[in-house]
């Protein structure tokens, strides 16, 4: 995992762009509208954290997450049997 932090874009980000060996992640994604440096009105710029994993990397995080997704909802069923 590579995590690139803040970065800025004048596109919208992917939440989860996909690439042939690679898997990028946008996550706290604004909107911020900023003053054009040539005084004429305001551009819009995305503002997000960036994250980078190897295909693999990114596969064995959703492994994961299921995995504890799936023992959080064997609780709830636990909780009203």
């Amino acid at each position: 995992m590579k995590e690139y932090g803040f970065t800025i874009r004048e596109e919208r980000p992917e939440a989860v762009e996909i690439t042939e060996l690679k898997v990028f992640t946008a996550t706290n994604i604004q909107a911020v509208d900023v003053e054009r440096e040539d005084g004429e009105g305001t551009r819009r710029e995305y503002h997000f954290d960036l994250t980078e994993y190897e295909k693999d990397e990114y596969l064995k995080l959703l492994q994961e997450q299921i995995q504890e997704n799936q023992d959080a909802l064997v609780e709830i069923v636990d909780l009203f049997s």
